[in-house]
């Protein structure tokens, strides 16, 4: 299979190359974003150990709940809306609207969670000493969406490497850099790291709203869309866009109510590694999404056919060779981390088998969302997350972290394989291998 997929490389059609093209780009940024995460990780768990990045881990699954619900699912609406370049050039006021009115959501969540923050740090999750950690990080929820929704325009215009950077890259890129500066004028306390973390998503908040002003040309709010209409149009998306970084977080989240610190952050560790898996269908889906979402519109039904499977295969074979690295070697991956993490084995192994079944499935998120079936990938996601969340509850306080692993395995797997049987029935579409 490898040797027939190396010969149809070699005759793929511009479409496949520029997605191999723009991919490769992302992998390299995405790659010095995981480093930087790492290297962040690393320092933590380092010199403050477990406890601390297990409290770190747990006051960033509250801030990636409401950041993504401060989006409002612009960010995933922009592909659809901008990926046609003449309302890139004809509508840039519709841009500023809708960010402008996802920036006062998020500042009311942010509003919300500070005022409630006694019931989740007390009554919660029961741990006092997540005050200080929880703060920060609900301070930066509106900075980090509006990066987010720069990050989504850029990728519809096809700036694949500017979307790379904001999406996975700056984030922990410049809290390192920022962190390197004051460990060189003073002594690190724990929760400074939180608030570096918050500096650095003002600055590339900051920066990413420059990029894309600088692209568009033209600062103004004038625009020929409904604002309103798109928000709504944008909702289903919202949803989906929701529960994804629910089934990503959730397993952290109730971690908190069950377990201790250190095992939150052994978890995170273990998860963190195990994420690795997704570099190639993320690089992948970085430059695919705008391209089927054209050809889907364009009724460019072969062009559509190959640009799936061209991508499923890539994806699989991608996947399998950084999944036999980390099943290989996983101690010495978990151990850099330190001794206690090794523990963690069993966690990255389910977390990589999961990972590694999924990738044969294709980007089935992606290809439903760009061919106006959001509702139906909605449903889907609804019923992954409920899903999710009674089986976390179940075998969380049996099985620990390993019951956390295998809750969020078994509802991926159904999310995955539910959103495939659908295009093929329903769509005529395939996308597994």
């Amino acid at each position: 299979m490898k040797k027939q997929l190396i010969k149809k490389l070699k005759n793929t059609n511009p479409d496949q190359k520029d997605v191999l093209k723009k991919g490769f780009y992302f992998l390299i940024f995405r790659g010095v974003g995981i480093i930087a995460g790492y290297l962040f990780t690393l320092y933590i768990t380092n010199v403050f150990g477990a406890k601390i990045n297990g409290l770190i881990s747990l006051s960033f699954s509250v801030f990636m709940f409401a950041s993504i619900i401060g989006r409002l699912g612009i960010d995933v609406n922009f592909l659809r809306f901008y990926a046609k370049p003449e309302n890139w050039k004809e509508d840039p006021g519709l841009f500023y609207r809708v960010v402008s009115k996802s920036f006062l959501v998020s500042l009311v969540l942010m509003g919300l969670l500070l005022w409630a923050q006694d019931f989740f740090i007390l009554h919660i999750f029961k741990k006092d000493q997540l005050a200080p950690y929880y703060f920060w990080s609900v301070l930066g929820i509106p900075f980090w969406t509006i990066t987010m929704l720069c990050a989504g325009a850029l990728r519809a215009k096809g700036l694949n490497n500017w979307f790379a950077f904001f999406n996975n890259t700056g984030r922990f890129l410049l809290t390192i850099l920022l962190l390197a500066v004051v460990y060189l004028f003073s002594t690190v306390a724990p929760v400074m790291l939180i608030q570096i973390h918050f500096w650095a998503l003002v600055l590339l908040s900051l920066i990413a709203f420059y990029v894309v002003s600088k692209e568009l040309k033209q600062l103004t709010l004038k625009s020929g869309t409904n604002s309103w209409r798109f928000l709504r149009e944008s909702f289903p998306m919202l949803l989906s866009s929701t529960i994804m970084v629910f089934l990503g977080w959730l397993d952290t989240f109730i971690l908190g109510i069950y377990e201790t610190d250190e095992n939150i952050g052994i978890y995170n560790a273990a998860l963190k590694l195990a994420l690795v898996t997704n570099f190639s269908i993320e690089a992948i889906n970085s430059s695919l999404a705008p391209k089927i979402a054209n050809a889907f519109a364009e009724q460019a039904h072969e062009k559509f056919k190959s640009l799936v499977k061209f991508s499923t295969r890539i994806n699989f074979v991608a996947t399998a060779g950084i999944v036999a690295v980390l099943l290989i070697f996983n101690q010495f991956f978990l151990g850099i981390f330190g001794e206690e993490f090794l523990v963690g084995k069993y966690v990255l192994i389910i977390l990589c088998s999961i990972h590694l079944l999924n990738s044969t499935t294709g980007s089935v998120g992606i290809i439903m969302q760009m061919i106006g079936r959001q509702k139906q990938y909605q449903n889907i996601a609804l019923i992954a997350l409920g899903l999710n969340l009674i089986l976390n509850f179940a075998l969380i306080p049996l099985y620990g972290i390993e019951g956390a692993a295998a809750a969020t395995a078994i509802s991926l797997s159904f999310w995955n394989i539910a959103g495939t049987v659908y295009l093929k029935r329903k769509e005529n579409i395939r996308t597994y291998l």
